[in-house]
């Protein structure tokens, strides 16, 4: 019954009047089912829609399908809508293609939903669980040295891990005080949305262009030790199963090295972003690996850059390096 009335309430937030009616489809995978203006709908109800939560609604057997909300960014809308996934948010921002309601209503009046403070989702805990969740059993590792493979100080490791214990993503499971990283899906899920919205923007050195002949000789322009390739061209060296068209660097390199050695050259529009890198490896094991596969970033944020910016392509390419890479520390 709630699920009906939060429905109802999205409507009514449109500027006509529709006719809800309670419908029951008991195979439904949907959240709730209901009939509006006649048609039969089944919808998933969302507190908030970010572009990682986009690929679960893509393939949905339920036909006509809504996801509704009561927040959807504006890139989240945008595929939504290319794909021809209905959605309603709170705001009264609407897409709906049916037989009897055709809607599209954009008011660019929508805002995040308000989230409680947490000593986790900050940016240096993103950074930490960046790490926890490449590798889970770090949580129990010595806190110096999880501070410094994640760049942050000594206090906010034990700030993000005693956060985890609060929150109920870490639990103690034996009698040496060893603690278990759990419901790492939804960590990842909330990480995915804080190292895109929080931490990058954080770390941002700037746009660039490539110069003349370049572009497409880049996996060997630009091999250096201290340049690693995220994004775009970070999963095209993964899976062979992406031509670049944006590229993402992560560096410990200044901005006038890069310019100066790379004869890189600052645009605003340029399509090479550059980010500090906000992270050191484990071993010099791990390093080398990066060497081997061509300066390549770890896959984990290769991933949630893809599945982050909405464009298909990407997020096709994000499902292969999920079930790869990421899926296997789940």
């Amino acid at each position: 019954m709630f699920e009906l009335q939060k429905i109802k309430d999205l409507f009514e937030n449109l500027e006509f009047e529709v006719k809800i009616e309670k419908f029951i489809v008991q195979t439904a995978e949907s959240d709730v089912t209901f009939k509006v203006n006649g048609d039969t709908v089944f919808a998933d109800l969302r507190n908030e829609v970010r572009p990682n939560h986009v690929p679960i609604f893509l393939n949905r057997k339920d036909d006509p399908f809504l996801v509704a909300a009561d927040y959807i960014t504006p890139k989240s809308k945008e595929t939504l809508k290319s794909n021809g996934v209905n959605y309603i948010d709170s705001y009264g921002n609407a897409y709906l293609n049916l037989e009897h309601l055709k809607i599209y209503i954009e008011k660019n009046n929508a805002k995040p939903v308000y989230n409680v403070y947490s000593e986790v989702f900050t940016r240096a805990g993103g950074q930490i669980l960046f790490q926890l969740l490449r590798d889970p059993e770090l949580i129990n590792a010595n806190q110096e040295h999880l501070a410094a493979i994640s760049c942050v100080s000594l206090g906010s490791v034990s700030k993000t891990i005693k956060g985890l214990q609060k929150e109920g993503f870490a639990v103690k499971w034996n009698k040496e005080k060893k603690y278990q990283l759990v419901k790492r899906e939804e960590l990842l899920e909330k990480w995915i949305a804080l190292v895109n919205e929080k931490i990058l923007p954080t770390h941002k050195i700037g746009n660039f262009k490539f110069s003349q002949n370049q572009l497409s000789n880049w996996h060997k322009t630009l091999l250096d030790p201290r340049l690693f390739w995220g994004g775009e061209p970070g999963a095209s060296i993964l899976t062979k199963n992406l031509n670049p068209e944006k590229f993402t660097i992560y560096t410990d390199r200044t901005k006038q090295d890069i310019i100066q050695q790379f004869r890189l050259i600052p645009d605003e529009f340029g399509e090479i972003i550059i980010y500090n890198k906000f992270w050191q490896e484990k071993s010099i094991f791990d390093e080398l690996s990066y060497l081997e596969n061509e300066n390549n970033a770890p896959p984990l944020l290769v991933y949630a850059e893809l599945i982050y910016s909405g464009n298909d392509r990407n997020i096709e390419t994000a499902k292969i390096i999920f079930d790869k890479y990421v899926k296997p520390n789940l």
